[in-house]
């Protein structure tokens, strides 16, 4: 694994943690504005455009690895919260959803670093 592809994917549980958990009770966490996951997305969008800046031929890798990182902290909360209370996440597969939609704009970000680096090799 590359380093670009280890830097992605503990950004993509940092930005997870930093944004979505933040060592909240699940009764807190369920009540997050819209404004938390729109963040999450910047986070997102701005992760996959600085980790791709520069790649090589797989370029959307580490956007995907940063997108699959933010799920498997979500699957560990998950994990977590229902040793506590079994009648928690009874919704799971939606909240998977959720955070992989929240997640997506890394696709974006890379999408626009190719974009920058193709501009870049024209100009130069």
């Amino acid at each position: 694994m590359s380093v670009r592809n280890i830097v992605a994917t503990l950004a993509g549980v940092t930005a997870y943690v930093w944004t979505l958990y933040r060592f909240l009770p699940y009764s807190e966490r369920n009540e997050l504005p819209v404004s938390t996951y729109q963040t999450f997305a910047l986070a997102q969008l701005t992760l996959g455009f600085l980790v791709t800046l520069g790649a090589g031929k797989p370029r959307y890798r580490p956007a995907a690895l940063a997108i699959f990182a933010a799920l498997a902290a979500h699957l560990v909360v998950i994990a977590v919260d229902l040793q506590s209370d079994a009648t928690d996440h009874n919704l799971f597969p939606l909240e998977l959803l959720i955070v992989a939609f929240a997640a997506s704009p890394a696709f974006l970000g890379a999408a626009l670093a190719h974009f920058t680096d193709t501009a870049r090799q024209r100009l130069l």
